[in-house]
């Protein structure tokens, strides 16, 4: 929702309506369970949507993807993903001792595509969610979401292997992509959407800089980006400011200060209120 908004639409949603209100009347917005919006986008009952590629892939939904929407929900730069995971004092050591067992997961079609490109025969039970309490009781193993691995370790699991890199995308239904107004419109949509979101994942930085250590300072921020270098009016000073990933700031601040910069300022791109 923060991002639709940022992307220039005005969204309201009232307490327990599951269809918000847009600013857009060519748009028409439904909130669902993520389990169940590729299904819907594939059979063309919504022309788009936002879904993570697990459930596209769970639901086998035949989708058009536009493009990607790269957030995560507590770690900058690490991306969900579904793992393999088995109590601390398991014998088990690999996917390959799961022959036979018992694995507990939500995705259970993802996990069968998974077993079986290991070449590994295993019974898979569907959990409703808590997947990380099911074993060694009720499972011999389980595949869970994580980002940090928190809840797996706080529940004595380690991990196994890496299943699936969840990925979050902009989906549109293929009958929909075949109209070309509702094509061009969903295409907006999401050049709209990207930009915000890529935004969000920015800094800008800007610094000060003597003639004598321009081109030095120039030569460390070539590596990320072009930069606008600007003369400070009655000085010999100038501004050096250009954008860059959030995450690498950490190793570009310090080479900038070691090139000569000073006056050094980072700030977000844009701010999510």
């Amino acid at each position: 929702m923060l991002f639709l908004r940022k992307a220039g639409f005005d969204v309201y949603l009232a307490p327990r309506v599951c269809q918000p209100k847009i600013d857009d009347s060519q748009i028409n917005c439904f909130l669902l369970r993520a389990q169940e919006i590729p299904k819907y986008v594939a059979l063309g009952k919504l022309d788009a949507g936002i879904a993570a590629t697990d459930w596209i892939l769970e639901q086998k939904a035949k989708v058009v993807e536009v493009c990607d929407l790269d957030f995560a929900k507590k770690t900058v730069g690490k991306c969900p993903k579904w793992v393999l995971a088995v109590p601390q004092s398991s014998p088990i050591k690999s996917v390959k001792d799961l022959q036979g067992k018992v694995i507990s997961s939500e995705v259970v079609e993802i996990t069968k595509d998974y077993l079986q490109k290991k070449g590994v025969k295993a019974k898979v039970e569907f959990s409703w969610g808590a997947s990380e309490a099911k074993a060694p009781l009720f499972a011999d193993a389980v595949i869970d979401i994580t980002e940090t691995g928190e809840s797996l370790r706080a529940n004595n699991l380690k991990i196994l292997d890496t299943v699936l890199e969840v990925k979050t995308k902009f989906i549109a239904s293929p009958l929909a992509w075949q109209d070309p107004w509702k094509r061009e419109k969903i295409e907006t949509m999401a050049m709209l959407i990207y930009g915000r979101v890529q935004g969000h994942q920015m800094s800008n930085i800007m610094a000060h800089s003597s003639l004598a250590n321009l081109s030095r300072i120039l030569a460390v921020v070539k590596k990320y980006d072009q930069a606008s270098v600007k003369k400070i009016a009655g000085t010999d000073y100038y501004d050096v400011s250009f954008r860059c990933k959030a995450q690498q700031a950490r190793d570009l601040l310090p080479a900038l200060k070691k090139a000569g910069a000073t006056g050094i300022v980072q700030s977000p791109a844009f701010r999510l209120a």
